[in-house]
């Protein structure tokens, strides 16, 4: 195991944090679930790794429908935005049915809002009514989610990769 671990010191170059976040480097763990071998230590080492949710730059279009240079948008920002990352459709074999994936970037998703998308009329609103969160099979309901958190919701086919969902009289 000493050998092993002399091996791993000679081939692996040290752990930097800015690199990771770069994604140039990708931390390595060694563990066990099965034998619960080094998962609490990985669950803390993550959990000190985790870097806060990073805004996004986007262009926003003014009431003349012109649109601005970017603008970046913080997590901090007043108004709800999420942009659309992925689409799946036949999630569930019994029924047809089609999930839009969007990340958080500012404010906070609470049921039943409504949003305005990035390209529909400003004037047409968007019901989010019931949004889950996936993990593998599982589906759960979320009530309230945050920058940084995915969701899931209903597509009714309205909603492709790029496409961003807002709150408030900007259109992004």
């Amino acid at each position: 195991l000493i050998e092993d671990a002399e091996l791993l010191d000679e081939l692996i170059s040290p752990l930097d944090m800015e690199r990771v976040i770069a994604g140039d480097q990708t931390p390595l763990f060694f563990g066990s679930a099965m034998t619960n071998f080094g998962v609490q230590l990985f669950l803390d080492k993550f959990l000190q790794m985790g870097i806060k949710p990073a805004g996004r730059v986007a262009n926003k279009k003014d009431s003349s429908n012109e649109e601005t240079d970017g603008e970046t948008i913080t997590p901090d920002h007043g108004e709800f935005t999420g942009f659309v990352f992925k689409t799946q459709a036949n999630l569930d074999p019994k029924h047809r049915d089609r999930m839009a994936y969007i990340r958080i970037v500012s404010g906070t998703y609470e049921k039943g809002m409504k949003v305005s998308h990035s390209r529909s009329k400003p004037a047409k609103k968007y019901n989010l009514a019931q949004a889950q969160a996936l993990f593998g099979s599982d589906r759960s309901t979320v009530d309230r989610a945050f920058p940084g958190d995915v969701i899931g919701i209903n597509n009714p086919g309205n909603f492709a990769i790029g496409d961003t969902l807002y709150t408030g009289v900007s259109r992004v």
